[in-house]
């Protein structure tokens, strides 16, 4: 949620970050793990807007699933 108390929206062909996106029509979660792609259009029922849930919790130091169950120590 954003400050206002509003959830973030990405439409379809946007180049969005990595994060989690629910489509504001049938609920379907979409996946993106790369910094690069593009957004489509829900598979389920063709709506082209999203409720975006953004990855911003990830430190830069934490790069493999063993730096996250063991962190580098800041």
């Amino acid at each position: 949620m954003t400050e206002s108390g509003k959830t973030k929206q990405a439409k379809a062909g946007e180049k969005v970050g990595p994060g989690k996106y629910v489509c504001i029509d049938c609920g379907r979660e979409i996946k993106i793990d790369s910094v690069d792609k593009d957004l489509v259009k829900c598979p389920t029922c063709a709506c082209e807007t999203y409720d975006c849930f953004p990855i911003t919790h990830i430190r830069p130091d934490v790069k493999t699933p063993d730096d996250a169950k063991h962190p580098p120590k800041r």
